[in-house]
């Protein structure tokens, strides 16, 4: 089992944490890499005062973050994953650098964090997710490179009230109806795996947890010529 990095209780740095999880868990990412990709990071961060305050206090979704991460941590060796958007594009890399200081501090997803207000179209929201990386962690060849997924879930104790946790995490594969994750969560109530019931209740109602379809992110280990 590669090494999972873990997320410190005071802080709100999961979704850098979800990324070194995801080049861990494809790329091997050793404690000096991590370390270094942490610590310049949020280096970077604190040259922006506004935006660091925000980070810290947790007064922002993070999607940019994730982005930022991808996109100078990601996009050639030894580090290189190709990166796979399939609900939307805004966390795909771009090019010529993001630059921190015009960053949006959250991203207007398509519906609440409840998800669609109908529970058949909130069914079918929960299924299509599930469908997509399902067949992306689908490896009946066996020779296919590592893959991984990042995704954003809110968690719900009731089907109607709000999130008591939004959280980013790393998917590292799927095995039967649950989603094995490489999370950097150390308390002792996280999770480290989603089930297909959770997600998709079979008695009509919504499930406890919503994986938001914006950020879904499918990842696969890169070659050096940029195949």
């Amino acid at each position: 089992m590669p090494r999972r990095y873990l997320q410190g209780t005071l802080d709100f740095a999961c979704a850098i944490y979800a990324v070194i999880n995801a080049l861990a868990h494809t790329r091997g990412l050793d404690l000096a890499g991590a370390r270094r990709m942490f610590q310049e990071t949020e280096i970077s961060l604190a040259e922006v005062p506004d935006l660091w305050k925000s980070f810290l206090r947790n007064e922002t979704d993070h999607y940019w973050l994730v982005r930022y991460m991808l996109e100078r941590w990601c996009g050639s060796a030894p580090w290189k994953l190709n990166v796979r958007q399939p609900f939307s594009d805004c966390l795909l890399p771009g090019k010529g650098g993001m630059d921190l200081a015009g960053v949006t501090l959250f991203l207007p997803e398509a519906e609440s964090a409840q998800g669609p207000a109908s529970p058949d179209k909130a069914g079918k929201e929960a299924a299509s997710v599930w469908r997509t990386l399902e067949e992306w962690f689908d490896d009946r060849s066996g020779n296919r490179p590592k893959r991984a997924a990042l995704l954003r879930f809110h968690r719900f104790l009731f089907h109607e009230c709000p999130p008591v946790v939004s959280h980013w995490t790393t998917v590292r594969g799927l095995t039967g109806d649950v989603l094995r994750l490489h999370d950097a969560s150390s308390e002792a109530n996280a999770l480290f795996s989603l089930e297909k019931d959770v997600l998709l209740p079979e008695n009509g109602s919504r499930g406890l947890i919503r994986i938001v379809p914006e950020s879904v992110v499918l990842l696969e280990a890169g070659q050096e010529n940029g195949k």
